[in-house]
């Protein structure tokens, strides 16, 4: 019966893990090499919508810091819809590529036109609620509706 330091001092067996070490190596060099390749479509379009915001001036969410003015661009990524028993108000979550903005209209059910995958422009002053990036009654241009294809 071999014991474990035996086992350690078997040249064939270090041999053996060491070359199994450098496959291991290989193949999470060519994974890593390869990752950059294979992204999923949204993402790429992801990056491709923060590029273009930043290059027409508009903030980009990953960079908002609390209580600032700011001017984001991007499409309704979802909607919150409150109980009846709750106070009204309408919440959509605004993704630009970087990161999402929430938008909080007080006193408001719904914004006419306003719906997932809407793409708007909002101006106001970022705050945070918790971890998340709020905008409570910006100001607002739909530029995009669902369905729409968006200019090059």
């Amino acid at each position: 019966m071999r014991t474990k330091e035996s086992r350690n001092q078997d040249p064939r067996a270090a041999e053996a893990r060491a070359r199994a070490g450098e496959r291991h190596g290989r193949a999470e060099q060519l994974a890593e090499r390869l990752r950059g390749h294979f992204v999923d479509s949204e993402v790429l379009d992801a990056r491709e919508a923060g590029r273009r915001a930043r290059e027409d001036g508009f903030d980009c969410a990953q960079d908002i810091e609390r209580r600032r003015e700011v001017r984001v661009t991007g499409f309704v990524s979802s909607m919150v819809i409150p109980p009846t028993s709750a106070p009204q108000s309408f919440e959509i979550d605004v993704f630009d590529g970087t990161g999402t903005v929430t938008a909080i209209w007080l006193g408001q059910s719904r914004i006419p036109g306003v719906g997932p995958g809407t793409r708007l422009v909002l101006e106001g002053v970022a705050a945070r609620r918790g971890h998340h990036k709020v905008m409570y009654n910006p100001r607002y241009e739909i530029t995009g509706l669902p369905g729409e294809e968006e200019d090059a």
